[in-house]
């Protein structure tokens, strides 16, 4: 999951060419076009951004809630050396 996540993000720099920021000056709608494709740009890394961020938390999230192994000799006994049967 992490290597979908890294080729998104290396591929992203690859959509924002310079070709969509220039502006055709006999179009008089360009500006906007411009404009919008770069707001597209900008949501669409924002939510790579969101994702990723998302992912790392849920990773350390699920790293941190892993129980440590049961080493087996190394418990504790019960306190006051019970077998834990009421009486």
């Amino acid at each position: 999951m992490r290597a979908i996540l890294l080729a998104g993000l290396c591929l992203s720099p690859l959509l924002a060419t310079p070709v969509l920021a220039q502006v055709q000056q006999n179009n008089p709608n360009a500006a906007n076009q411009s404009m919008e494709n770069n707001n597209q740009l900008r949501s669409l890394r924002q939510e790579q951004t969101t994702q990723g961020n998302t992912l790392r938390m849920e990773i350390q999230r699920n790293q941190a809630a892993t129980p440590t192994p049961n080493t087996g000799p190394n418990t504790v006994a019960p306190i006051g050396g019970g077998t834990g049967i009421g009486r």
